[in-house]
């Protein structure tokens, strides 16, 4: 089975992560390169601004 977390706080992207969910998505509400890379080494396998870009996504046939 397939699983996702969509999370915006360190400490969730990092359990999400250790949780062995398929896909650990961080939301970066802050739109600061900081943020974004922070999420990234706590486990975000993706990480948007808003969960809409996630649409254009599987619109365009891109997989998050």
């Amino acid at each position: 089975m397939r699983t996702a977390v969509v999370e915006d706080a360190l400490a969730g992207v990092e359990a999400g992560r250790r949780g062995g969910f398929g896909l650990v998505i961080g939301v970066d509400r802050t739109a600061r390169p900081a943020t974004r890379d922070a999420l990234l080494r706590h486990g975000a396998h993706l990480v948007v601004r808003d969960l809409t870009e996630l649409l254009v996504e599987a619109a365009e046939g891109g997989s998050p």
